[in-house]
């Protein structure tokens, strides 16, 4: 006996449940590391199937991303343990064939799990094409949840904004001396883009906004630490809780902290901070009076998504794996910009 999963003893791959048959199958020498598992001296034990698969694939290839090149899809493991058993039998079998990526079932499951396929995702490197960008140190130490989140940002820019290559290259220069990793920038960015297209006469700078409204940010960085995965209502409870106890939920980080603010408030009113600071007061209470309407892990598997349509705009927040409950977005639905 030397594997165990799920406190069961494992001798061949069929005493595993079906989805992680499947995982195991998809990696590259996965079956054959099983059997080499089973087949050593030492006593390995995994308290469940993801676990287990997590530790073959950072084994096996040192990170848990897995590349299905006919199926056009880069996507964590984490994440394809929140597919269905046949849709990700599914998934594997449009792997299997040339054809796969063009198949219109293949772009509906996409759909369904919000995954972002390789084509899709190449429309970064197209934007710093158009715009004549360079490409820059950021982008070399980016991770895969920083391109997912800059491709997000860019979908929406484009529908939102007027681009043109002065104001992208001025806006991109602005962000390179602020970021400090390719989530940063995008933010950056579009926190310019956001300011040049709220401004229609004289006011503030950018930078003047950005003092003012930093002491707001940090002051809303709290997040109470809640059970990994929580249905609507669970989720909901939490919020009040932590709103009872005169707290604010707390942005995922400072710059998109930044970017909720400056999309959501008049940039020219007389008080900036009054205005901040009313906005996070009403978007607390819209949370708290409104149910998640969907909820799933994101691409890269860093976190659990909960998103809810509210009054003007789509807010979305962050449970990370240490269970820290934060405010990742909220972007106003296209139509009331």
């Amino acid at each position: 006996m030397s594997l165990i999963v799920n406190n069961a003893e494992i001798q061949t791959l069929d005493q595993l449940s079906d989805k992680t048959q499947t995982l195991i199958q998809l990696l590259a020498h996965g079956e054959q590391c099983l059997y080499t598992l089973i087949n050593q001296d030492e006593v390995m034990v995994f308290t469940s199937d993801e676990q287990f698969v997590e530790e073959l694939y950072s084994g096996l290839t040192n990170s848990t991303l897995l590349f299905l090149n006919h199926a056009n899809l880069s996507v964590d493991v984490k994440k394809l343990f929140e597919l269905s058993t046949n849709d990700l039998r599914d998934l594997a079998t449009y792997n299997k064939t040339e054809i796969g990526s063009s198949d219109t079932n293949l772009h509906a499951l996409f759909s369904k799990y919000h995954l972002i396929s390789n084509s899709a995702l190449n429309r970064i490197a197209l934007f710093y094409r158009r715009y004549d960008l360079s490409y820059h140190a950021l982008n070399w130490s980016a991770n895969f949840n920083d391109q997912i989140n800059l491709y997000n940002s860019l979908i929406y820019w484009e529908k939102a904004y007027n681009l043109n290559s002065p104001l992208v290259k001025t806006a991109s220069s602005w962000a390179m001396q602020k970021a400090q990793n390719l989530s940063e920038f995008s933010n950056y960015l579009w926190v310019y883009f956001a300011w040049q297209s709220k401004t229609h006469r004289a006011g503030k700078s950018i930078d003047e906004i950005v003092s003012i409204l930093t002491p707001i940010v940090l002051d809303n960085l709290d997040s109470p630490v809640v059970t990994y995965e929580l249905d609507q209502i669970n989720l909901n409870q939490a919020l009040k809780q932590w709103h009872e106890k005169q707290k604010t939920l707390g942005f995922y980080d400072f710059t998109t902290g930044l970017l909720n603010i400056v999309l959501n408030i008049d940039l020219q009113a007389p008080d900036l901070s009054k205005a901040a600071n009313t906005y996070i007061a009403n978007l607390q209470n819209q949370l708290i009076n409104t149910l998640a309407n969907d909820s799933y892990i994101n691409q890269a598997g860093i976190f659990r998504h909960y998103v809810f349509d509210l009054n003007t705009t789509t807010a979305a927040l962050n449970v990370d794996s240490q269970g820290c409950l934060s405010l990742f977005s909220d972007w106003p639905v296209l139509n009331n910009i």
